[in-house]
């Protein structure tokens, strides 16, 4: 209290009502805080998960807690894209995900039958913090995408490891990985140079994560110059894969890229054919791309309604 420039009934007051509304316990004359059992769930989430190196930012994406708590004693993908209203290739995207982390046991493979992993403690953390809510859709928790990504030189990150050195940092491409106090865990990348952001948009939209995500929240932002994108683009022979995605983007929210981009980029499209996403390709394709494929001349592996809901959710 007397660290506080307040008369003391105004305390007293504040704690009292904090307290009503649980947000702190006193016993004893000692305040204690409490913390959210949501987010107290998190937070053993993201620990256990990264303990079994397993991607937390994947983890508690809304349409992977959707499929998992779509999971009866043995579920097909048939009855799960029923539950979910994902596609096919989308829900066996997730379902190979969660298979992979051990998450999920395959009882039969074709057709594929699936059930929880019950002595996987992860999927004991999922449930308890899933309880409150499994009899609504799942909605996407306040803070549940636990990182922020950082690309710099050398130089850079030897500055951030020094500055960070009392929050949770992790070091891409190697095996350092420290929880401190910060709740969100800062993924740093070292590159040659300092990259622009058309550069980095290029270099991420060969991702997964880049082409749901962070693509888009460069896009929303309006960090790109659309400009200095096309030359980049057209120097490493990529303006049909740029120009697809910022169509795409286009046409589930005209307000994000805005059409004459698109037709500059249309107007240097190249011959050749590359694929796009080729790590995707093992999950097949929906029927939606052929239109994309045939204007702009490549093969496409991407989810749209992951995209979808990558511009849903920024």
């Amino acid at each position: 209290m007397n660290r506080l420039p307040y008369a003391p009934p105004t305390i007293y007051n504040a704690v009292h009502q904090l307290e009503k509304m649980d947000r702190i316990k006193v016993e004893k004359g000692v305040v204690m805080l409490v913390e959210n059992y949501k987010a107290q769930k998190l937070s053993e989430i993201y620990v256990q998960s990264l303990s079994h190196g397993i991607d937390p930012e994947v983890l508690t994406r809304e349409s992977t807690l959707s499929v998992w708590k779509s999971l009866d004693k043995c579920s097909t993908v048939k009855d799960l894209v029923k539950k979910t209203s994902y596609s096919t290739v989308y829900v066996k995207k997730i379902l190979s995900f969660l298979h992979e982390k051990s998450l999920v046991l395959y009882i039969k493979r074709k057709p594929i039958i699936a059930e929880h992993n019950q002595a996987h403690p992860l999927n004991r953390l999922l449930r308890d913090y899933l309880a409150s809510s499994m009899e609504r859709k799942v909605t996407r928790y306040p803070g549940s995408i636990p990182f922020r990504e950082i690309m710099e030189t050398p130089d850079q990150v030897e500055k951030i490891l020094y500055g960070l050195v009392q929050d949770s940092i992790s070091v891409k491409n190697t095996g350092f990985l420290v929880l401190g106090d910060s709740e969100k865990v800062t993924i740093v990348e070292s590159v040659e140079k300092e990259l622009t952001y058309e550069e980095a948009f290029l270099r991420k939209l060969y991702t997964t994560e880049g082409v749901e995500d962070i693509c888009i929240l460069m896009v929303k932002q309006k960090l790109l110059d659309y400009g200095k994108l096309l030359e980049l683009a057209k120097e490493k022979e990529q303006t049909n894969i740029v120009g697809c995605y910022l169509d795409i983007l286009h046409d589930i929210d005209n307000t994000l890229v805005p059409l004459s981009v698109i037709k500059s980029f249309d107007r240097e499209k190249c011959k050749k054919n590359k694929v796009f996403l080729a790590q995707e390709k093992e999950y097949g394709k929906s029927g939606w791309e052929a239109k994309y494929e045939k204007h702009w001349n490549f093969d496409l592996y991407l989810e749209l309604g992951a995209i979808e809901q990558g511009v849903r959710g920024l």
